[in-house]
């Protein structure tokens, strides 16, 4: 199971190759005397490392703290296959139209009204990058800050207090959830500070916003119906914030 999700998480890794590309090339900080090819290629190669071993940790804890990913363990495993709810696949991605449209609201009206973006900063993607940047958000940023991140948290608590898999405190998972989203926004602040140039208070806000709301969500439906709901609503997020949001918006 470790090296089937490592292997999906490395495809999400390779999909936003282009995007990369195209961010270096508009970020005319970056050194001319190291090839833009060679910096995707070692960024990529210590991504896939480090998300194999953050896989292998994120499953090992799973069934202690009664997180699962059911549909890919009834695959890998041969159990019975886990029905798939349409019902709740149809609410999150429901959930992140809305909660994609709340960040834009925020992104136009509450923060870049009191931000100056460097012109010299902007940088211009494609369509179709777009679409690639959906398989490293919703399946390798997944794996990574929901697999690993947020089952990590939940564990760490219940072995403070010693508690077992079957009488974890629903709180324990709410904390992890909160948790992992601020982390997750955090882990944003140096693109973000390639884009600014530097950091303040409303940056830093912005970024905690625009990255870590929809986390919530997203943790939620990992907790409660397991990492695939997850992982489907952040493409669908993905989708809207980086696709079709952008024609229309910006």
């Amino acid at each position: 199971m470790v090296l089937w999700l490592t292997t999906l998480g490395a495809i999400g890794i390779i999909a936003i190759i282009p995007y990369g590309i195209t961010t270096l090339m508009s970020n005319q900080s970056a050194s001319k005397d190291i090839p833009v090819s060679l910096v995707i290629t070692v960024n990529s190669i210590a991504q896939i490392l480090q998300l194999f071993l953050l896989v292998l940790i994120g499953v090992r804890l799973q069934k202690r703290v009664g997180l699962h990913a059911p549909i890919v363990e009834s695959f890998i495993y041969k159990m019975k296959i886990h029905t798939i709810s349409k019902k709740w696949l149809v609410i999150g991605v429901f959930v992140s139209f809305i909660g994609a449209l709340i960040i834009i609201f925020f992104d136009l009206f509450v923060f870049t009204p009191f931000m100056e973006m460097p012109e010299d900063q902007t940088t211009v993607t494609i369509w179709w990058q777009g679409l690639l940047v959906m398989l490293y958000g919703g399946v390798t940023e997944e794996l990574m800050v929901r697999l690993f991140g947020m089952t990590l948290i939940v564990w760490l608590l219940a072995w403070i207090t010693k508690k077992e898999k079957d009488n974890i405190p629903n709180g324990f998972y709410y904390i992890a959830i909160f948790l992992a989203a601020i982390i997750f926004g955090l882990g944003h602040l140096p693109a973000t500070i390639q884009v600014f140039g530097e950091l303040s208070t409303i940056i830093v806000v912005r970024a905690l916003v625009l990255n870590g709301l929809l986390g919530l969500w997203f943790g939620y439906l990992y907790w409660k119906k397991g990492l695939e709901y997850a992982m489907v609503a952040h493409m669908s997020a993905d989708l809207f914030l980086h696709v079709l949001f952008p024609l229309v918006f910006y």
